[in-house]
């Protein structure tokens, strides 16, 4: 609707109702407004059709009687007829014309010698004649030029009104629209405000509920919670449980500050290494831990997780100076996981894992890890695990029969097809409770001579106490189960099928050179299967340094790189490290973030080197310049970088990996040096790693 304002500059518009003449009129009248002759103008106009017949009437009285060749004054009537036709119209110009003529006509036929000058009668009749047409003719054509022209002038008028009348109402809309437009300006400006403070609100609400959270429960479970990701599944897991040898009476003889004291600082440790491994607390039973590791985020490699923490949390144990002692328990399988309670809700597994777990480190060494069959499975081409007896462990005839043992087997060194050898190493091993490992030199001995008494009565008697000597009773379990316990990692250098002897003699102390913890990277390697990678990497890396006559500096720079150029997995989503699917572009893209990270991880460690930080930045470019971040190309890359290049893809082509074959080391390096050739890596270091491993 438009307001008051609006309609009464509407109302003020010029009067369009004009007579044929007005328009002109107006025109000339507006145009002489302030001129001296305006009034007589006015004057001339508003009387032009009088003064127009007056004019004619003296002009033929004129002619007629004082003009001596009146024929050739004839003419003189066009003027007043087509001034007519303009301003009067067609209708009054025609008229004007045909009475001119028939005055014409009547002083002719009275005063006929007059006219008759040079011309015969017939001649003048016909000149009258042709004359008056013409005269009426111009009459009608200049007053039909005329009304069309002031038709159009009048339409013209008219649209010009119109354009009038919309420009003020497009005025007056805009002015109504500023103004809307300023209200709404300051609405949104207000209304943003109160958004802004409703959001912050929000936020500080969101903290305080993460806070206290995070405060008792996993981050991640809360984070999870929060987004609504958090299910109830079945899923394959590792639970861990720990426990302190007499916690109880210790706490029974000491004040209770100083026990709750030391036991914090004790739960701070083990916590640290829990979550170093990326492990879920599921509580705290005093002294006692329960764990799960692969829930709530599903990590493939869940059970080397949680050896790895359980060796750390022993570690870490012994750093802490005190006279406790530990056990732990671990065990693998399906449990049903979940939020449990009703009010009070906490994140926790259900099942026969978890109970095995608790049985396990009821019966575990102190200072041991102990952990199940199918945890063992998982983790045998990482650690090293010895099979536990179903007897004490304890017995003082043991002793004796490990040296045996020990003995028998530096002879068979020598002679590994002495029988009489063994079969005596297989009743020791027989005497001592392993029967899986009289059951093995019984079965040399019968591939060697299938009639050996000896050997096919001890194989016998060794398979059927196999289950009661090596499989241990569990409450709660109905059959027997194998229990191993943990002692250490594998150390790849061993590995002849990945590393020659002549490698390992020469090179094995280098990565000693590092003053920098296993535990920094074995977390990250943890995640994909790839543990001791970097330090194996780190091995080659400077041993291809050393073989190519570099610096002392340039080697200890590839290899501090080299041990830590993959810390920046930490960025990359678990999902991306641990399959084997094509990456999508996006997925890609995360990815090739991580030697970025990896430096800046670095520089937090304090080392601020850009030589070493160059080398890890570029150890994925490539020769050719297919590499990446940068796409650098040939001697653009540093050659720390392109040593690591080599040193990483041999590593990975000759490790157990996740979804991917173990190599043999001289197939390895036969495929690196394919790659070589389609411009993958610089040839320097590819003849460098084939003269370390003789190839």
């Amino acid at each position: 609707m438009m307001s008051q304002d609006s309609q009464a500059q509407l109302e003020v518009q010029p009067n369009n109702k004009h007579s044929e003449t007005e328009p002109e009129i107006e025109i000339i009248r507006k145009s002489d407004a302030f001129s001296s002759m305006g009034v007589f103008r006015d004057y001339i106009f508003k009387n032009f059709e009088g003064i127009f017949i007056l004019l004619i009437l003296v002009s033929v009285s004129l002619i007629n009687y004082l003009i001596y060749s009146k024929i050739a004054f004839l003419n003189f009537y066009f003027l007043p007829i087509m001034t007519a036709g303009y301003f009067l119209g067609k209708k009054t110009a025609v008229l004007g014309a045909f009475f001119a003529t028939l005055m014409i006509w009547v002083f002719v036929l009275a005063d006929k010698e007059n006219y008759l000058v040079q011309t015969g009668e017939f001649d003048l009749y016909f000149n009258l004649i042709v004359w008056g047409g013409f005269l009426i003719l111009s009459g009608w054509g200049v007053g039909s030029l005329s009304e069309r022209f002031r038709l159009e002038l009048k339409s013209n008028k008219k649209l010009q009104s119109d354009l009038s009348r919309e420009k003020i109402l497009l005025k007056i809309s805009n002015e109504e629209l500023n103004k809307h437009t300023d209200n709404l300006a300051l609405q949104v400006a207000e209304r943003t405000q109160e958004l802004e403070r409703s959001h912050r609100t929000i936020e500080a609400l969101k903290t305080k509920v993460e806070d206290t959270l995070f405060s008792v429960m996993d981050g991640n479970v809360a984070r999870m919670m929060i987004e609504g990701k958090l299910r109830t599944e079945k899923r394959r897991i590792s639970v861990l449980f720990s426990d302190l040898k007499d916690f109880t009476s210790y706490s029974d003889t000491h004040p209770p500050e100083q026990v709750v004291d030391e036991l914090n600082i004790y739960l701070n440790k083990m916590e640290k290494s829990i979550m170093k491994y990326f492990g879920h607390i599921d509580k705290y039973m005093g002294d006692g831990i329960m764990v799960e590791f692969g829930a709530p985020i599903n990590y493939q490699m869940h059970s080397l997780m949680a050896v790895l923490a359980a060796l750390n949390m022993q570690s870490c144990l012994k750093e802490l100076n005190t006279n406790w002692e530990m056990r732990i328990g671990i065990a693998t399988g399906p449990s049903v996981i979940g939020l449990f309670g009703s009010k009070r809700k906490s994140y926790s597994c259900i099942g026969d894992t978890a109970n095995l777990a608790s049985r396990l480190e009821n019966i575990c060494d102190l200072g041991g890890v102990f952990i199940d069959e199918e945890t063992y499975s998982d983790v045998k081409p990482y650690v090293i695990a010895a099979q536990v007896s179903n007897f004490s462990r304890q017995r003082s005839s043991d002793e004796a029969l490990e040296k045996k043992i020990k003995k028998l087997e530096a002879d068979l060194e020598k002679t590994p097809d002495d029988l009489d050898k063994l079969n005596s190493l297989g009743k020791t091993f027989f005497e001592m409770k392993a029967a899986s490992a009289a059951i093995e030199c019984y079965q040399k001995v019968l591939k060697l001579d299938p009639d050996n008494t000896t050997a096919r009565l001890g194989f016998v008697d060794a398979n059927l106490k196999k289950e009661e000597f090596e499989k241990i009773a569990i409450k709660g379990k109905k059959d027997r189960i194998s229990v191993y316990r943990v002692i250490g990692l594998v150390d790849n250098m061993l590995n002849r099928s990945k590393i020659p002897e002549a490698f390992y003699d020469k090179y094995n102390e280098a990565a000693s050179k590092l003053n920098i913890p296993d535990e920094v990277i074995l977390p990250i390697e943890s995640i994909d299967g790839r543990v001791g990678h970097g330090k194996m990497v780190a091995n080659i890396a400077y041993a291809m340094a050393d073989v190519m006559d570099l610096s002392l500096k340039e080697k200890e720079n590839i290899l501090i790189a080299a041990f830590l150029h993959d810390i920046g997995n930490a960025v990359i989503p678990s999902e991306l490290l641990d399959n084997n699917r094509k990456l999508t572009p996006s997925e890609y893209e995360i990815f090739k973030k991580h030697p970025a990270e990896s430096c800046r991880l670095i520089k937090q460690m304090g080392y601020q080197s850009e030589v070493l930080l160059e080398i890890v930045a570029t150890h994925h470019e490539r020769w050719n310049g297919s590499g990446y971040p940068k796409g650098l190309k040939g001697e653009e890359i540093p050659m720390g970088g392109r040593i690591l290049a080599v040193a990483d893809t041999f590593d990975a082509m000759t490790s157990k990996r996740l979804y991917a074959e173990t190599w043999e080391y001289k197939s390895a390096i036969r495929e690196i040096e394919k790659e070589t050739q389609i411009g993958l890596y610089d040839p320097r270091c590819l003849e460098a790693l084939k003269e370390l491993f003789e190839v």
